[in-house]
């Protein structure tokens, strides 16, 4: 007697590693967008609390930051020839990119994380400072037009309905 799988065997548990792959992938991809975003919203923080550093102490039309290059933090990346947009791998943060955020304690605005990710995934991850009633809070928000990037917005609890400028 030969030893060995028939054809139809083989088949079969390409079928099955096929079958769960397709279950598999979209929910790896997801988790690996949410650990993305979970980056960036922690970079976020580093140059809110940088911007306001820079802020205190300071008035008029010095007050805030207008180049990354005044910040005392440092990130991999690219700037642009303005030096108010940083590009990293994943993620474009501009400084003073959400307009109707201002830091606490300060006139600036804060900084925003926009994900360019092709057609699969486009947000922006900023600060609001929303004032309620415990004070101002530091809850990020999350805002995108494609179906997808909102999916992932909510799954991190941050889904706002409004744009950050």
């Amino acid at each position: 007697m030969k030893k060995g799988f028939t054809l139809i065997e083989l088949l079969t548990v390409v079928l099955i590693v096929a079958v769960l792959t397709s279950i598999a992938l979209p929910q790896y991809m997801r988790a690996a967008e949410r650990s993305r975003a979970t980056e960036a919203m922690s970079v976020l923080k580093t140059f809110n609390d940088a911007v306001y550093a820079y802020a205190a102490g300071r008035t008029g039309d010095t007050a805030c930051p207008t180049t990354f290059n005044k910040l005392n933090v440092s990130l991999a990346g690219t700037l642009n020839g303005d030096k108010n947009v940083l590009t990293t791998r994943d993620f474009s943060y501009k400084l003073n990119g959400a307009s109707n955020a201002p830091i606490p304690g300060t006139t600036c605005a804060s900084v925003t994380a926009t994900r360019q990710g092709g057609d699969k995934y486009n947000y922006v991850i900023w600060n609001p400072y929303k004032v309620g009633t415990t004070g101002k809070g530091a809850s990020l928000a999350c805002w995108s037009s494609k179906t997808q990037s909102i999916d992932i917005c909510k799954s991190l609890n941050i889904y706002s309905s409004t744009k950050p400028y």
